[in-house]
C-alpha cells in the first residue's frame, strides 16, 4: 500500500476519536464546573498556549529526551536482544533477570534513576532508555529464536557461518516482531518521558501539566493532558508509516496469504 493510500486507511480508522471529540465537545458547551471546562474553552487556550513560545519551552525538551531515550534503547535491544537469542546458554542465563525486570513497571524505575542521576536531563534519558529497552529486547529475542528451520538449513547449505546466519538470516526474519516490540517500547517510552518529568523537573509537557494542575491552572493543566494525547497518536501514525514502509514485503505476504 502506498503511502497516501495508508493516510487514507489512517483517517478513515480515526472515526472513534472524531466521534469522542463531538460528543466531548457537545455534552461540555455548557459546562460550569471549573473542574470540567468546555472543550471549546480547552481548545481556544490550546492555540494561544502551544503556537506559542511554550512549545520551544516545553515540547522540544520532552521530545528530544523522547528521541535520544529510544534511540539508545533500540540499539541496546536490538542488538542486545539479537546476541541472547542467537545462544541458547545466553539466553538461559538472562531470561530470569528479563522476567524479573519485566514485573517491574517502567515508571517505578524513575526514582531510582533520579538516586543515580540526580534530576537533570540524563536522568529522563535513562529512565526512557531503560523503559524502551526492554519490550525492545524481549521481541528481538523471541523473534530471533523462532527463526523458520528451513531459513536456517538453507542457510547451513550455503555454508554460512553461525554469525552470518545470525546477522543474515535470523535477524531479517525477526523484523516483524521486532517492530512489535519497537512499538511496545516506544508507547512505554512516551509515558516514562511524562512521568520523569513530574519529579524535579521546571520544563517539559508533563511539568507543565503537573505545575498547572498545583496552581490551579485548571484550563492549561487540560491543555496539557490534550496535547499529550496529540503527540501520542501523530507518534502512532509515524511509526506505523515506517512500519509498513519497513516490512512491505511482510504485509504483501499476508495478503497473499
Amino acid at each position: 500500500m502506498r503511502v497516501s493510500g495508508r493516510l487514507v486507511a489512517i483517517l478513515v480508522g480515526s472515526w472513534l476519536p472524531i466521534v469522542i471529540i463531538i460528543v466531548w465537545w457537545t455534552a461540555s458547551a455548557d459546562s460550569a464546573n471549573p473542574y470540567f471546562p468546555p472543550l471549546s474553552e480547552i481548545m481556544s487556550r490550546f492555540t494561544e498556549l502551544w503556537f506559542s513560545s511554550e512549545f520551544t519551552t516545553h515540547v522540544v525538551p520532552s521530545l528530544r529526551n523522547l528521541a535520544f531515550g529510544f534511540a539508545l534503547g533500540c540499539i541496546l535491544g536490538i542488538g542486545g536482544g539479537t546476541i541472547i537469542g542467537g545462544s541458547k546458554s545466553l539466553n538461559r542465563y538472562f531470561e530470569p533477570v528479563i522476567d524479573f525486570q519485566r514485573a517491574i513497571p517502567a515508571v517505578a524505575t524513575v526514582p531510582i534513576f533520579i538516586v543515580i542521576f540526580g534530576l537533570d536531563a540524563a536522568m529522563r534519558i535513562a529512565s526512557i532508555t531503560f523503559a524502551a529497552t526492554l519490550p525492545i529486547m524481549i521481541a528481538t529475542i523471541q523473534g530471533v529464536r523462532s527463526t523458520d528451520v528451513t531459513l536456517i538449513e538453507t542457510a547451513k547449505v550455503f555454508e554460512l557461518t553461525r554469525s552470518q546466519i545470525l546477522w543474515k538470516v535470523r535477524l531479517p526474519a525477526a523484523k516483524p516482531q521486532i517492530f512489535a516490540g519497537l512499538q511496545l517500547g516506544l508507547q512505554i517510552a512516551f509515558i516514562v518521558t511524562i512521568a520523569s518529568e513530574y519529579l524535579g523537573a521546571g520544563f517539559g509537557i508533563g511539568a507543565f501539566t503537573l505545575i498547572a494542575a498545583d496552581t490551579f491552572l485548571i484550563l492549561d493543566a487540560w491543555t496539557g493532558v490534550v496535547l499529550m494525547g496529540f503527540i501520542g497518536y501523530a507518534i502512532n501514525i509515524i511509526f506505523d508509516l515506517v512500519e509498513r514502509r519497513s516490512l512491505h514485503w511482510y504485509f504483501g505476504q499476508k495478503k497473499i496469504s
